[in-house]
């Protein structure tokens, strides 16, 4: 097996379960190229870990085992499988939540890879063509771990020569309805890079519903296909979807739709953010509660837009027609945008715009979402609501 050694005074790092192997870290290796696997060791020549290359997070591979003796074979993946299903036994027995996560990367042993349950349709990501070698393992123990009705996969890696999409098992007629906390929403896993649903916000979808919808005017921007509007609808007064994608009205009335609700009830917009803030300001609307989950980049024809340069705008946006005693839901999905450096913005910004608040909530990944305690970006998700007073 290939080697790759370590420079002096790393390899505590790695002897600590870092999961990521920094190229700057490695003094030489074996000429490693995507798809090896190889023994990291000190620069004595002790073994530490066995890892795969698949460049990914700016790093060269992902660790796989402490365990010099362990074969990486389709056994290594059904034992992992079987560990990541038996910790979200509790998502297989509840009632009202029908699709979650069942491998979740690093977390659960194996960075680059996820699988979601979709109500029994399960879908791969595959994020380096390093970890897509072990596809046909991977497949083996999928079959012997879990009990699905079809799976589809996504290639999340640049320079493939495979589209993704249907893998095998009975393939479902999109969209498929899916149930989240006694919500319903359309879900298409075999239509680009997104299913329409972000499964990684179902806490925070609830915790919106149950607590800061109830009689509010609900401004949902970068809406998507509506998720934070529909589950807030039953509760609030009303609700306003805002996203700059023309499909993006087709869908959310589509979510609406099946939940019983009357799409003609909602307000929904096809328009930039920022336009909208414009738009509100000058004709006077007000919102109770403001859900902003911007992507980390987005461009368009009139300017590129940042989270780590950017997000200071969008809540100085939101303050001109946030109604008194208002609630800001301020959201990130960026792993480099550390959740003190996202605390550090919103009280600055809210501090120079002379704003008394507090945080009245902080929260994170669910549970089935596994992350990995030595590897702070696999905690990538904060979601803060702050209290206006």
């Amino acid at each position: 097996m290939k080697t790759a050694t370590l420079n002096k005074g790393k390899e505590k790092k790695y002897l600590n379960h870092y999961p990521l192997i920094d190229q700057a870290d490695l003094y030489a290796h074996d000429h490693l190229k995507e798809v090896d696997i190889f023994q990291l060791v000190t620069d004595a020549g002790s073994y530490i870990a066995t890892a795969y290359v698949g460049h990914q997070h700016k790093g060269l591979g992902w660790v796989l085992s402490y365990d010099q003796t362990e074969d990486i074979n389709a056994s290594f993946f059904v034992n992992l499988f079987e560990e990541a299903q038996a910790e979200r036994d509790y998502f297989y027995h509840i009632e009202g939540t029908n699709a979650f996560r069942l491998f979740n990367a690093e977390g659960d042993g194996v960075g680059g890879l996820t699988i979601d349950n979709y109500d029994g349709h399960l879908l791969i990501q595959w994020y380096s063509k390093g970890i897509y070698k072990f596809r046909y393992l991977i497949l083996q123990a999928i079959r012997q771990v879990f009990d699905y009705t079809s799976i589809y996969e996504k290639m999340r890696f640049p320079n493939h020569t495979h589209e993704g999409g249907f893998v095998e098992g009975d393939a479902p007629e999109f969209p498929i309805i899916i149930e989240e906390n006694f919500t319903f929403y359309n879900v298409n896993l075999d239509d680009g890079m997104m299913t329409g649903l972000f499964l990684d916000q179902k806490d925070v979808r609830k915790k919106l519903r149950d607590h800061f919808a109830s009689q509010r005017d609900v401004l949902n921007l970068f809406s998507y296909t509506g998720a934070f509007s529909v589950v807030a609808a039953n509760e609030a007064k009303t609700t306003t979807s805002v996203d700059l994608a023309n499909r993006s009205r087709e869908l959310t009335e589509e979510n609406f739709g099946i939940n019983g609700i009357d799409p003609e009830t909602q307000y929904i917009y096809v328009m930039d953010t920022f336009d909208y803030y414009r738009y509100a300001e000058r004709h006077g609307i007000t919102y109770d509660t403001i859900v902003i989950d911007p992507p980390s980049f987005a461009r368009n024809k009139k300017k590129t837009f940042s989270v780590q340069k950017d997000y200071d705008k969008l809540i100085e946006g939101a303050l001109n027609i946030v109604a008194p005693q208002g609630t800001l839901l301020l959201c990130t999905n960026h792993s480099e945008f550390t959740k003190k450096q996202f605390k550090s913005v919103i009280k600055q910004t809210l501090n120079n715009a002379g704003v008394d608040f507090e945080f009245a909530e902080v929260m994170g990944l669910p549970k089935d979402f596994k992350t990995h305690p030595h590897y702070k970006p696999s905690k990538y998700l904060k979601a803060i609501f702050v209290q206006l007073k």
